[in-house]
């Protein structure tokens, strides 16, 4: 890290982390740090971790070498929700690259699907790019693996999903709909 001083000198200054883990119980670990503590309860096959800036993990392990994590945030952020920002963002140019993603790009046959705060991209290797705003969505289902999605001034889509979990499926549908403003919200 390079730092300037009062009198606009550069000079050099350097971190000092510490980071100690102890066993507590079978299966329980607490970990002291120098910006943040947790602890850890589980084993092999699962464990869950608090830690003292409010953060969950619980990660399963599926299979060897095959495990899931899923992580919640203490802290929150002031950023603006996705369901007034997709109404108040520009709309999509032809050929601009996807924006910060609001929900995950899911694969579909023949390509994959995302959505942006301004609307959803439906990417076709063999046709290309089919942009549609948030603002002229009008229904996103999902069922089983068939995702339905209808817009003013574009034909239905269905698309079959090739994704593995149908989580992130369900969660990417529900995101778009409070996105588009169809599913109310919860504030």
């Amino acid at each position: 890290m390079v730092q300037l001083d009062s009198i606009g000198a550069v000079g050099t200054t350097m971190g000092l982390r510490f980071n100690k883990s102890f066993k507590v119980a079978p299966g329980v670990r607490l970990r002291v740090g120098s910006k943040s503590s947790s602890i850890s309860v589980g084993g092999k096959a699962g464990r869950v971790t608090l830690n003292s800036k409010g953060r969950r993990t619980t990660t399963a392990r599926l299979a060897p070498g095959i495990s899931y994590t899923t992580s919640t945030s203490g802290t929150t952020k002031n950023r603006a929700a996705p369901a007034r920002a997709g109404r108040d963002a520009p709309p999509l140019a032809r050929n601009e690259p996807l924006g910060p993603e609001i929900a995950p790009r899911r694969s579909i046959v023949g390509g994959w699907v995302a959505a942006d705060l301004r609307g959803v991209v439906v990417h076709r290797q063999s046709e290309g790019d089919l942009r549609i705003p948030l603002t002229q969505i009008t229904k996103a289902e999902l069922d089983g693996k068939k995702l339905t999605l209808a817009a003013t001034g574009h034909d239905t889509l269905d698309l079959r999903l090739t994704t593995f979990l149908s989580s992130r499926d369900l969660r990417f549908v529900e995101t778009l709909a409070k996105a588009a403003r169809l599913a109310p919200s919860p504030d």
